[in-house]
């Protein structure tokens, strides 16, 4: 069984919004080999910290980010 990210649609409905955990998930299974991942997350707070709506899914997002950065030591790279 895959990984599925695809949107789905049920009998005309549109297509729900992704939840955070699935967006960071995404996010973090696409970064290449040699990636700096704390550096990385800094530039996804940064982008998110911007954002000024009302919805909770970016600030949890962030949230998941931060949690990354503070997990892995500055510097930590992907390996392939």
């Amino acid at each position: 069984m895959g990984l599925n990210v695809e949107a789905r649609h049920l009998a005309g409905q549109p297509a729900a919004l992704q939840q955070p955990e699935d967006v960071f998930l995404s996010w973090l299974l696409a970064q290449p080999a040699g990636t700096d991942l704390a550096a990385a997350a800094t530039i996804e707070i940064a982008r998110l910290q911007r954002y000024r709506g009302d919805h909770p899914g970016p600030r949890r997002l962030a949230e998941l980010f931060e949690a990354l950065q503070g997990s892995v030591a500055p510097g930590s790279k992907i390996r392939q």
